[in-house]
């Protein structure tokens, strides 16, 4: 075996963590291996988590290992959320670890948004991790756009994750170019991200060589500018159909008023869904002789984007007294804006 040959499989031994078959190798070749790079591997070993390797290697090599600089090595896996490594030093070493220690460490893991870890110190002294560590863990994988982590999280605990994180996981993982993550947020949050911040993820995606995701960034920018071409559907809708897909919180506007008989205490609610809501006064001005001809409304609000798909919602009324269509909604508990005013 040549010298580069004998030096390349001790390099391999020794990175594998296979310090004895290096030192054999060494001794039949004749390479040296200095005690300066043996000790450099095992603290290599000790830092990767990888103690069984460090301990049978500084055996291997005749080299001391003090108990104290094992124990702080178990304590360091703790810290780092290196559950697994932590409990199998431990051991290793006979030294017992608390299962109050193990939840401290779970706990903080998750506070940190290291789920995997958190999750695995909770299992290891059986016990599931409380809803509010979850959430808390959650909010930060959002934060760091590690959507999957986040959604983990919320699914442990049987609760859908709140729309607004999700819109922030989804920028957070535009502006770094990943554009798969942060669609797949968007649209669980059920809101439509901007052209713009598409194409700056595209514009990523395009400098770091990766074209397809480039490719699909752009592709995702041109359906909105599609979208927002095609003109302005209207589709009415019941109010059990309504209430099955919309906040539970909302609520009809009121009060109402009719503007022919006066009436103002028997009304009949009407909804309408657009497609999308109108750009511009052009837009809002035919939106208002489509509800006349097609449904013969003559007074409407509407609330902007409120499915978070870039869809609006129409509320009108008719008089139960008169039969009338002319009525006038108040719209003080609602974000609604009156087309004719605006």
């Amino acid at each position: 075996m040549t010298d580069e040959k004998a030096i390349a499989y001790i390099k391999k031994c020794l990175d594998a963590g296979k310090m004895r078959e290096a030192i054999d190798a060494s001794r039949i070749t004749k390479v040296p291996l200095s005690k300066e790079e043996l000790k450099f591997c095992i603290q290599k070993y000790l830092d990767a988590g990888w103690m069984p390797k460090a301990i049978e290697g500084s055996k291997a090599a005749c080299i001391d290992l003090p108990q104290d600089v094992l124990i702080k090595y178990v304590n360091k896996y703790l810290e780092e959320g290196k559950i697994y490594s932590a409990v199998d030093a431990s051991k290793l070493i006979g030294m017992p670890l608390p299962k109050e220690k193990i939840a401290i460490t779970g706990k903080e893991c998750l506070l940190k948004g290291k789920l995997t870890s958190g999750l695995e110190a909770y299992k290891l002294i059986k016990e599931s991790p409380p809803e509010e560590e979850l959430i808390a863990c959650a909010s930060v994988c959002f934060k760091e756009g590690k959507l999957s982590h986040g959604l983990e999280a919320y699914k442990l605990i049987n609760k859908a994750p709140p729309e607004d994180e999700l819109v922030t996981c989804g920028n957070f993982c535009f502006n770094i170019g990943q554009i798969t993550p942060g669609l797949e947020a968007y649209a669980l949050a059920k809101r439509t991200p901007t052209k713009e911040l598409l194409r700056a993820c595209g514009e990523t995606c395009l400098l770091e060589k990766r074209t397809d995701d480039a490719r699909k960034s752009f592709v995702a920018a041109q359906k909105i500018d599609e979208t927002k071409n095609k003109d302005i559907e209207v589709r009415e809708i019941s109010f059990n159909d309504l209430s099955a897909g919309i906040n539970k919180s909302w609520k009809s506007p009121g009060p109402k008023v009719c503007s022919d008989c006066h009436n103002d205490t028997e009304m009949k609610d009407r909804f309408f869904i657009l497609s999308r809501c109108p750009e511009n006064v052009d837009e809002e001005e035919r939106l208002d002789t489509l509800m006349k001809k097609q449904h013969g409304v003559m007074q409407f609000c509407v609330e902007m984007d409120v499915f978070g798909d870039g869809r609006g919602l129409i509320c009108s009324a008719v008089c139960a007294k008169c039969g009338s269509q002319n009525v006038v909604l108040g719209a003080d508990d609602w974000t609604y804006m009156e087309i004719k005013r605006r």
